[in-house]
This record gives structure tokens, sequence and C-alpha cells, in this order.
């Protein structure tokens, strides 16, 4: 019988030392095992993470992963992690409702998820969207990311005229 506090804590060993095929093979072998809710969820975290430092691994199925770790265990930092990925492979609806609903279970730091949001889409969507972009301008893009950095603020459009004309 495997020991899977042991193999979970040799694929985590794997993942902090940058051991991208290690850890992931441990976490697959994990996902392999009876585990309860909490360790599978972290395993299916951790396989979605590993893949991340391997070229082969499509990206649905790394985000398949990070779902359902969410599945098992909703929590902000799945839900960002998650988020973050969704930006970067340019599914920004996706990015979105991650992001909101880690602000939705970590209402205290919703400021940072809202932020976080902002840049990601502004900075990640131009270039994801380059076509997009060239048809109709750079300003929907930008309207969109500094309406989320509002939001992060807790300020409305209003009040941010007001100050940036003061």
């Amino acid at each position: 019988m495997v020991d899977v506090d042991k193999l979970l804590e040799e694929a985590e060993r794997h993942l902090n030392r940058f051991e991208y095929e290690e850890a992931h093979e441990r976490f697959s072998e994990l996902l392999e095992e009876d585990l309860d809710e909490n360790m599978k969820a972290q395993a299916h975290f951790g396989k979605a993470e590993a893949a991340l430092g391997i070229n082969e691994i499509e990206s649905e199925e790394i985000l398949e992963d990070y779902e359902k770790a969410i599945e098992i265990d909703d929590n902000p930092f799945f839900r960002q992690a998650t988020a973050g990925f969704c930006i970067d492979i340019g599914k920004f609806e996706q990015a979105e409702k991650h992001y909101r609903k880690a602000a939705e279970l970590d209402p205290e730091n919703e400021h940072h998820y809202l932020s976080d949001l902002a840049i990601g889409y502004r900075y990640k969507a131009p270039v994801m969207m380059e076509e997009y972009v060239e048809q109709v301008g750079e300003d929907i893009i930008l309207r969109k990311s500094l309406n989320y950095m509002l939001e992060a603020l807790d300020i409305d459009r209003e009040k941010a005229v007001e100050l940036l004309s003061g």
C-alpha cells in the first residue's frame, strides 16, 4: 500500500524545486489512490501547477485540473491561481468569474482580486486579441480594465473623474 502522505510530500518537494515533470508524475500517481477530499483537491491543484512547467501539456488539461480542485475545495487560493491561468491563456470571462468568486469567498481581499483582474486584462487582452484590437482600437480594453480597477478601489466613475480633474 502506498503512503499517500509521503507521496504528497514528495510531489510538493519536486514542485518546490521546479522539477515539474517529477512533480506532475507524483501528483498523477497520487490521484490513482483512494484519497480524502482535501488531499484529492491538493493533488489536482499540484498537478495543474506542475503542468505549467511542462510545454507538452495542453492548457485545457491544466485548466481541467484546476477546476477539479475547485469542485472539491472551493477556496480563494485555488480560485486566484485558476483566474491567473485563465488570463494567461486568454479566457477572460472565466478569469473574471474565478476572481469574483475568490472575492466573494474572501471579501477582505476583494480589492486584490479585482486589481489582479484589471492589470491582467489590461496587459494580456491586447496580446491575446490582437486582431480585434487592430479593428476596434485599444480603448475598449483600457475602459474595461479601468472599470475593474475602479471597482477594486471602490470608486465610481464620477468620483474618479472628479479626483483626476482636481
